[in-house]
């Protein structure tokens, strides 16, 4: 009669034992679950993080790039290298058998070699915001209608010596609107040989994302300047 009562009991301990291995096998699981989630959590947090480090180094790398360029002159794009190139004063202008003229964003230099002999007197210089007539001793070297506006005041000659010998007679005429790039002036007066304008590119500048005001002024910048680009053709 005893081993029949030992048989039940022994029967009715083993699904009690099979479920406390169940429950201890669950909890390992779940804990070595935890652990990878945690370990993978940190990992992507640090690759993340050392990702934006490395976005930021690149931003400032950039930003560090454009400030040196722009210093040298403006900027375009090359179509060539699909990159931001800087154009210099020089690269935008041109040269003709009269007289050599180079433009930045806010000026256009034009020189006319002239004469060791020649003397502010000899040089009559009309500027207006409109047209230019430039004569040196009774000869006129450039006559015409400017390609844009440009401000009166601000604009001036000189008579400066020349290198090589022999002096030149150098006029600054200071843009009524700035242009960048592709909206630079194409020759200083209509009529007169042209520079390709649009090999210089779209115009980069530097704005301010973070503040509306500067994006949309900027905006209505190049509106501006698309507008008298058109209307100088």
């Amino acid at each position: 009669m005893p081993r029949p009562t030992q048989t039940r009991q022994q029967g009715m301990s083993r699904p009690e034992d099979r479920s406390r291995v169940a429950i201890a096998l669950a909890t390992v699981l779940v804990g070595s679950l935890a652990y990878w989630y945690v370990l993978d959590r940190r990992r992507r947090t640090t690759e993340r993080r050392k990702d934006d480090e490395r976005f930021d180094a690149e931003q400032i790398r950039l930003k560090l790039e454009l400030a040196r360029m722009a210093e040298s002159g403006n900027l375009g794009t090359s179509s060539a290298s699909s990159g931001v190139v800087s154009l210099s004063a020089a690269s935008c202008g041109g040269v003709t058998d009269r007289y050599s003229w180079t433009q930045d964003e806010r000026e256009i230099v034009v020189a006319f070699r002239v004469e060791a002999s020649t003397r502010a007197r000899d040089c009559l210089v009309e500027i207006s915001t409109k047209s230019i007539h430039a004569v040196v001793k009774g000869k006129t070297l450039l006559e015409g209608e400017l390609t844009r506006r440009i401000v009166k005041d601000d604009s001036y000659w000189e008579l400066e010596e020349s290198t090589g010998g022999g002096k030149a007679l150098v006029v600054t005429l200071t843009k009524l609107r700035r242009t960048y790039a592709k909206f630079h002036w194409a020759s200083v007066c209509l009529g007169e040989p042209e520079v390709d304008v649009a090999s210089f590119g779209d115009p980069v500048v530097g704005v301010n994302g973070q503040r509306p005001g500067d994006v949309e002024a900027m905006m209505e910048e190049v509106r501006g300047m698309r507008r008298d680009a058109e209307q100088s053709k």
